[in-house]
């Protein structure tokens, strides 16, 4: 990497870090990955992104996404859920493996939709095959389908929590009901839905 280079991307340091923070909130307790690492992920796509037009062609919402789903498919890539849930029984208790697999669900389904906006096509991931596209499009189809079936209390709880982005103190206030008893309800519905992929064939 070249000195200019170099400048480009400090002059951006602090965009990806704040990106990159976010994400790592989501696996942070699971130890999934460092943050270190999505911090590199996150400059290297900018680099990339800058490699084919200067920094000044893209606004810092188009950066910031670009980062987003950089982060977003390596963490997939790197923690595919068909290995996941081969390692969770024996590496975590019960709570991690209810986290992990709920953060494995919302980063399947969440990468399609970054890919669907307006994102650069450089930073597209070139090592995922047609098999593993089309495993991970089955896989999103049969996440929602699941959570479609569920009863409507624990529907509503998990959608709060994998679209709206809520925690669970927030949805603790809207629905006036204890952080804990709305994390067995989650939890409940995500044993469903692991239930209902392996009905499916899916895992």
């Amino acid at each position: 990497m070249s000195t200019e280079e170099n400048v480009k991307l400090k002059k951006y340091k602090e965009l990806i870090e704040i990106i990159a923070k976010v994400e790592y909130q989501k696996f942070s307790r699971s130890h999934l990955i460092e943050l270190p690492e999505l911090i590199n992920i996150g400059t290297h796509a900018l680099y990339i992104l800058f490699k084919t037009n200067k920094p000044e062609a893209y606004n810092n919402t188009y950066l910031s996404t670009a980062i987003k789903w950089a982060i977003r498919n390596e963490v997939r890539r790197r923690y595919k859920w068909y290995s996941l849930k081969n390692k969770v029984e024996d590496e975590f208790d019960e709570e991690q493996e209810v986290e992990i697999r709920a953060e494995v669900y919302k980063n399947i389904l969440s990468i399609d939709e970054l890919q669907d906006g307006e994102v650069p096509v450089q930073i597209k991931a070139k090592d995922k095959t047609p098999e593993e596209s089309v495993e991970f499009g089955e896989l999103r189809e049969g996440i929602l389908e699941a959570i479609k079936k569920l009863p409507p209390r624990e529907k509503e709880l998990i959608e709060y929590k994998f679209f709206k982005e809520k925690k669970l103190r927030e949805i603790a206030d809207e629905f006036n009901i204890s952080q804990s008893r709305i994390s067995r309800i989650i939890q409940t519905g995500l044993d469903r839905v692991k239930k209902d992929l392996a009905k499916q064939g899916i895992i």
